[in-house]
């Protein structure tokens, strides 16, 4: 029931009252026009009704922030077409409602809109989302108006989720590259870009022969046709990938500015993902994403090549659950790590483990990064 309705159903009834106790000419014809005014306005409405149609679908998937401590702007679109060649559609009104679960914002909005007769038109409607996270948008009902407001008419209801990834801005990483190359001697479909070895299966470059190189080496096809001698060297054999432990024990600090302090530590948290993942795919460096999601009880795993399964990845560690008990937390990951051989492996965090080089998961190559911008630490023993 609309405001329009609930004031025209005040004015039939005191037209029903003036004309019992006036019982004129001039009564009977405003009860006819109140009778008359409601008929014509349905019949309106059902004919808009019977030739409009509408929408919602996202154009952008990814919406990423301009600085860590700024909002985003997630937006889909609304699109509706009016097929009626004389009659626009003067008032519309989108119920949407949306939530962002890893970072626990949700609300609704009313999203009003208006068209043309014969025409289509394209409603963006905007949410701001302050914290990172996978936020589903859902129109739930499209509502359409006759032109006075009495009724309304659903034309639409219950679309398709729309969710769209909210990512911090990157900043600018550097990784040793010998160190997260992962050298070793088993045979490996995966070779340096900048470091050349011993593997001659990949040529790494040709040059020009060096006092030193070895005879085997030299490329004699290739020097017979230029006419001198060229050095052919072999690739650096790698291993599979970076193993990456993210560090979900993100605890609220104390007092009112607790929960907003929580909120930009996990939204660190994200930037340090982001970026290292975006450094290491430039350089063409696989990667496992290993987290623990304590909702599920399950350590889930995610192998990153490329931006479009980084994607999916964040989608999936967004739908994870948050804890706040790090020994739980390291606890579930030392369980996993057993039996396993890591060569190397980055953790990542925003919280204070201290004790982590000696609760056993530490080996001689895990390395601490504190994304809060804190000193790096080695988890050597």
């Amino acid at each position: 029931m609309t405001i329009g309705t609930l004031f025209f159903a005040f004015l039939f009834l005191a037209g029903v009252l003036i004309s019992v106790f006036y019982l004129e000419y001039s009564t009977v014809a405003v009860m006819g026009l109140l009778v008359i005014v409601p008929a014509v306005m349905l019949a309106f409405l059902i004919v808009l009704r019977l030739r409009f149609s509408v929408s919602v679908d996202s154009k952008n998937p990814v919406a990423e922030k301009d600085a860590i401590d700024r909002p985003a702007r997630a937006v889909i679109t609304l699109s509706v077409e009016n097929g009626n060649a004389f009659l626009p559609v003067t008032k519309g009104i989108a119920r949407v409602r949306y939530e962002n679960t890893f970072s626990g914002e949700k609300g609704k909005l009313k999203v009003p809109f208006s068209v043309d007769s014969g025409k289509r038109r394209d409603r963006r409607i905007v949410v701001v989302m302050e914290n990172c996270g996978n936020v589903s948008i859902k129109v739930e009902k499209v509502r359409i108006y006759d032109y006075l407001s009495i009724f309304a008419w659903t034309v639409g209801k219950n679309f398709e989720t729309q969710n769209i990834l909210i990512l911090p801005p990157q900043k600018e990483t550097y990784l040793e590259r010998d160190q997260w190359y992962n050298e070793t001697s088993e045979d490996s479909d995966r070779f340096s870009l900048y470091k050349k070895g011993d593997d001659p299966s990949e040529i790494f470059e040709i040059r020009d022969f060096m006092d030193g190189d070895k005879i085997q080496r030299i490329h004699w096809k290739l020097s017979s046709k230029i006419g001198s001698l060229m050095v052919k060297d072999g690739s650096l054999p790698l291993t599979k990938e970076v193993n990456i432990f993210i560090d979900l024990c993100v605890r609220a600090g104390q007092g009112k500015d607790g929960k907003k302090e929580k909120h930009r530590n996990m939204n660190l948290l994200v930037q340090g993902i982001y970026s290292i993942s975006m450094y290491m795919i430039e350089q063409a460096i696989p990667q496992k994403y290993i987290w623990y999601d304590n909702k599920n009880e399950v350590v889930q795993e995610r192998i990153v090549e490329h931006e479009e399964e980084l994607l999916w990845m964040f989608q999936d560690l967004f739908g994870s659950s948050v804890t706040e008990d790090a020994e739980e937390l390291v606890m579930a990951y030392l369980a996993w790590e057993e039996g396993r051989p890591l060569e190397s492996a980055i953790y990542l965090t925003v919280a204070d483990h201290g004790d982590l080089a000696g609760s056993g998961l530490a080996r001689d190559r895990l390395e601490v990064m504190d994304l809060r911008g804190e000193k790096v630490e080695d988890g050597e023993q």
